[in-house]
C-alpha cells in the first residue's frame, strides 16, 4: 500500500499538478504590489510534492518571490531529497508570476524622446543647485560626527560619481514615462521596461578574449554571458521589489499615506541600550562578520565634489529649509523630547542618500542604488576593487606594502586625512576599501590578513624561484581569496545560521568538488541583505573592548568603542595586537536582540564631542531609502504568518511598538527581524536567516571562481591535493601565524566560540588541533 501511495502522489504531482492552494495561493493584496494578503485560508493538507511538475525546481520559498503573487502556482515540495520543505518553483528570482507576464506595450516614440530629454534638464538643475550649495558652504564640519560616517561610506572611485549621474538620468526618465502614463506600475515594479531606453547606458566591459585563471579586480567578467554581474559600482539587487511611495524613488510612507514614524524615534522607543552577553559566541565572530560584510557591500552616497553633503545646520540644531538642502538630503528628525538629543538642542541628524547605478542592460526603472564594491567575496577590503587601488596597495616581490613599525608589519600608513586624531606619531591605516580604521579591533583583521598575504608571498616564492613577482602576487591572492570563502563558508556561518538552514539552502562545503554553480544565478547582493538582515551584527556589537594582560591574567585595560572609531594608534604599541586578538577571543558578543549599545545609539563617531550619531536610526532610514518593504512581506515571502495585531509580538515590544508604528503594516525590516527567535543551532530569528542563507547561496552559486569548483567551471580551479590543503585551515590558524607571537602563543581550535567554552580551551599554536596548510601542494601551479 505503501508503494501505491508514493506512486499516485508523484503522479499527482508530476502529471496532474499539486494543489496550489496553500497559505499564499489566493491571498488579495492591500493596494500596491507585494502589500500583505488574506492569510485566513487554510494550509493545504495534501503532502508536498516529491517531484515538482512543468519542470519546475523545488527551493526555498525565498528564492522564488514570485510564489507570494495573486495567481502564482506554486505547489510545496521536498527540497533536495530532505524533509525540508519548500515551493516548486517556475519563475527563478524574477518577481513577476506566470500569470503577470503578458504583452508589453510600446511606448511612443515621442514620449521616450521627452523623458530623455527632460531627464536631462533635470539633471543639470540638480547638480547645479548642488554646486552652489557647496560652494555656499553647506557640508559637514571635519569636527562632527556626521564626518566619520561620511568617511564609512565614501569612495574615492571617480567612476563612482558619472556612474551615479547616469543612474539618475535613467531614473528620471521612469519618473517622466510614469508621469505620462507611458509606462504602468506594474511594468516599473517588474522590470519589464526593457523597451524603454535609457539616456544612460554604462559602458559594457571588455573580457578578456582568453580566461584568466584569476578573477578580475573590478569583478567583470566572472560570468561571461553576463560580465557586468557583481561588478564594483554596479546596483544592489532585490528580494522584492521595492516600497518607493511614487515607484521610483521617492522614500516610503506609512500603509496609511502618512509619513512613517521619524528612525530616531523608532530607534528611542524600541532598540534600547542593554547588555546581554551569548553564552557561546565570542566578540571575534561579531568582527569577522564586519570584515566579511565590508567584503561584499558598501553603499556609496552621494557627495558635494568629495565633501560630505550637510542636511542639517550647525551640528544638528535644526533641518536645513528646502531651498538650502541638497537633493540627496533625507535628514533624520529628531523629537523635541528625545531623551538623549533634546540636551544638545538637536533636532536634525545628518543623513545623505546612497548614489543610484545605471542598469547595465540600459533601461529605465525604479532606483537601483550602487554598491561600491565588488560584491564577491574576493578580499575586496584588502586588495581593492580597482586595478588603481590594486596598485596603490602593492608592494615589490609580490607583496602589499606594509608599515614596517620596528620590526612589526602594519597596514600602510594613508596619506589622507582619515583619521579623527592627526597628533605627531598617530597612525592611520590604508585599506582596499578605505575603511579598515573604523574601529581598532577591524583594523587588527585587516593587519593580520596583510600579514597572511606576506608569508603565503614569501613561501611561494621561495617553493617557486622561477616565478616573477607578478605571479607570487596573484597566486597569493587566488589562495587567500580561498581560504577566505572557506572560513566563512565552514567556520562563520553555520555558527550563524544553524545546521537546519545550511542544509536547506545547500552551503556547508562539500568532500571533492562542487557541482553547485548555475549561470543564471546573479550572485550579486540583495538590498535586503545589505540594509537590514546583516545589519544583525550592530545588535552584537559590546560597548567595551576588553584588553587582557595574559602574564598577569587581569586586564589591563577597557576600552569604550566611540575611543577607537578612526582612531588606530594604539596599534603601534607593541604587544597591543596580542592582547587584543586574545580578548576578542575571550569576551563574548553581545546577543541578537532588540537593544543596540549607547555607544552606537548616542555616542558614534563622537570624536570630541559630547554627542555622536544614532546608527540604529541610520540602519532604518538607510532601509527606506532603499525602498526595503515592510517585515510582514519578507515574513509572508519566507512562508511565515504576517503580524495583524501588535499583540502577536513579544510582550516586553507590542506596548513600545504601537507607541511609535500605527500598524504592523509599516514596521521596518530591520527592527522586525530583531525581534524574532533565534533558529536552531543559530543566532539570527527565522527571516533574517532566510536572507543570509539566499544571498550566501548566490555567492556561492553564481561565482564562477568560487574556492570549491572545479576546472570545468572555475579557469583558477584548485587540484583536488591543494583543495584539501585549504579545507585544512581555520582562522585559528590565521591568528596563530600572523600574530605578534609576543603574548600569544596558544589560541582555541574553534575562533569564533568563547575561549572558556568546554572543548575549546586555547592549545598551542603548534597543536595539531589548529593544522597548518602545506605550501608545497602549490609549486609549479
Amino acid at each position: 500500500m505503501k508503494v501505491l501511495e508514493v506512486f499516485f502522489h508523484t503522479v499527482l504531482c508530476t502529471v496532474i499538478v499539486c494543489p496550489i492552494d496553500n497559505v499564499y495561493g489566493h491571498g488579495k493584496f492591500m493596494g500596491r504590489h507585494y502589500e500583505e494578503v488574506d492569510t485566513q485560508h487554510a494550509h493545504s493538507t495534501e503532502p508536498p510534492c516529491a517531484t515538482c511538475p512543468r519542470h519546475g525546481v523545488c527551493v526555498p520559498r525565498v528564492q522564488c518571490p514570485a510564489h507570494v503573487r495573486p495567481g502564482a502556482q506554486s505547489p510545496e515540495c521536498h527540497i533536495g531529497g530532505t524533509r525540508l520543505i519548500g515551493v516548486c518553483c517556475f519563475t527563478g528570482r524574477d518577481h513577476a508570476a506566470e500569470s503577470d507576464h503578458k504583452a508589453r506595450s510600446s511606448i511612443p516614440a515621442e514620449d521616450l524622446k521627452e523623458a530623455h530629454a527632460r531627464s536631462r534638464q533635470k539633471l543639470t538643475d540638480w547638480l547645479i543647485k548642488a554646486e552652489k550649495l557647496n560652494r555656499d558652504g553647506f557640508f559637514v564640519k571635519e569636527s562632527a560626527p556626521s564626518y566619520g560616517h561620511h568617511l564609512s561610506v565614501h569612495t574615492y572611485d571617480e567612476r563612482a560619481d558619472k556612474l551615479g549621474h547616469g543612474g539618475l538620468l535613467n531614473m528620471f526618465a521612469a519618473e517622466e514615462l510614469k508621469a505620462r502614463q507611458a509606462i504602468s506600475e506594474d511594468e516599473l515594479a517588474f522590470g519589464f521596461t526593457d523597451q524603454a531606453d535609457g539616456p544612460f547606458c554604462p559602458p559594457p566591459p571588455v573580457c578578456p578574449s582568453t580566461q584568466s585563471r584569476y578573477r578580475s579586480i573590478e569583478g567583470h567578467c566572472n560570468n561571461p554571458s553576463h560580465p557586468a554581474w557583481g561588478a564594483a559600482n554596479t546596483g544592489y539587487r532585490r528580494l522584492l521589489p521595492p516600497d518607493y511611495s511614487d515607484g521610483v524613488w521617492a522614500i516610503r510612507r506609512a500603509k496609511s499615506g502618512q509619513r512613517l514614524p521619524s528612525a530616531r524615534a523608532v530607534s528611542s522607543s524600541l532598540l534600547l541600550d542593554g547588555s546581554h552577553p551569548s553564552r557561546t559566541h565570542n566578540l571575534m565572530f561579531m568582527q569577522f562578520g564586519q570584515f566579511l560584510t565590508h567584503d561584499v557591500t558598501a553603499g556609496v552616497v552621494f557627495n558635494g565634489n568629495g565633501s560630505a553633503i550637510s542636511c542639517c545646520s550647525g551640528d544638528g540644531e535644526d533641518v536645513l529649509p528646502e531651498q538650502l538642502r541638497h537633493w540627496a538630503c533625507a535628514p533624520i528628525i529628531v523629537e523635541p523630547d528625545d531623551p538623549f538629543f533634546s540636551k544638545f538642542g538637536h533636532r536634525c541628524i545628518n543623513f545623505v542618500r546612497t548614489q543610484l547605478a545605471p542598469s547595465s542592460e540600459c533601461t529605465v526603472g525604479y532606483a537601483q542604488q550602487m554598491n561600491g564594491v565588488t560584491h564577491y567575496i574576493d578580499l575586496s577590503q584588502l586588495y581593492g576593487s580597482s586595478v588603481e587601488k590594486l596598485v596603490a596597495m602593492r608592494g615589490p616581490r609580490g607583496l602589499l606594502k606594509v608599515f614596517n613599525d620596528f620590526g612589526r608589519e602594519l597596514p600602510p600608513l594613508v596619506d589622507r586625512n582619515e583619521c579623527l586624531n592627526d597628533m605627531n606619531g598617530a597612525a592611520c591605516f590604508e585599506s582596499g576599501d578605505n575603511h579598515g580604521n573604523q574601529i581598532i579591533s577591524l583594523t587588527a583583521l585587516h593587519t593580520i590578513w596583510t600579514r597572511e598575504h606576506n608569508r603565503v608571498a614569501r613561501d611561494l616564492g621561495r617553493i617557486n624561484p622561477i616565478w616573477n613577482e607578478d605571479k607570487v602576487f596573484m597566486e597569493t591572492r587566488r589562495i587567500l581569496q580561498a581560504e577566505f570563502q572557506h572560513i566563512v563558508y565552514n567556520e562563520w556561518l553555520p555558527l550563524l545560521l544553524g545546521p537546519e538552514i545550511m542544509k536547506m539552502f545547500g552551503l556547508s562545503p562539500s568532500a571533492g568538488y562542487s557541482s553547485s554553480y548555475n549561470p543564471r544565478i546573479d550572485p550579486s547582493i540583495t538590498v535586503e541583505f545589505s540594509t537590514s538582515a546583516m545589519r544583525f551584527g550592530h545588535s552584537v556589537v559590546d560597548s567595551k573592548i576588553m584588553i587582557p594582560s595574559p602574564k598577569k591574567g587581569d586586564v589591563h585595560e577597557t576600552i569604550s568603542i566611540p575611543e577607537v572609531m578612526f582612531q588606530p594608534s594604539r596599534m603601534r604599541i607593541q604587544p597591543f595586537l596580542d592582547r587584543l586578538l586574545i580578548g576578542l577571543t575571550w569576551q563574548p558578543m553581545q546577543t541578537v536582540d532588540p537593544f543596540v549599545s549607547e555607544a552606537l545609539s548616542r555616542y558614534l563617531f563622537h570624536g570630541g564631542n559630547p554627542f555622536g550619531l544614532d546608527l540604529a536610526a541610520i540602519n532604518i532610514q538607510r532601509g527606506r531609502d532603499y525602498g526595503v518593504r515592510t517585515y510582514n512581506v519578507y515574513r509572508k515571502l519566507i512562508g511565515l504568518t504576517p503580524f495583524t495585531d501588535f499583540g502577536q509580538f513579544p510582550h516586553s515590544a507590542a506596548a513600545r511598538l504601537a507607541a511609535v508604528y500605527n500598524s504592523p503594516e509599516d514596521i521596518d525590516l530591520w527592527v522586525g527581524g530583531l525581534l524574532e527567535e533565534h533558529v536552531e543551532g543559530g543566532i539570527v530569528g527565522t527571516t533574517f536567516a532566510h536572507i543570509i542563507a539566499d544571498q550566501f547561496a548566490r555567492l556561492k552559486n553564481g561565482d564562477r571562481f568560487f574556492y570549491q569548483h572545479g576546472p570545468d567551471i572555475n579557469p583558477g580551479a584548485f587540484t583536488l591535493s591543494q583543495l584539501a590543503e585549504i579545507r585544512k585551515v581555520t582562522f585559528s590558524r590565521i591568528i596563530c601565524d600572523n600574530s605578534d607571537g609576543i603574548e600569544l602563543i596558544s589560541q582555541p581550535p574553534k575562533a569564533f566560540l568563547k575561549a572558556d567554552l568546554p572543548g575549546n580551551e586555547p592549545v598551542p599554536c603548534n597543536s595539531p588541533l589548529i593544522p597548518s596548510m602545506d605550501l608545497n601542494k602549490f609549486k609549479n601551479m
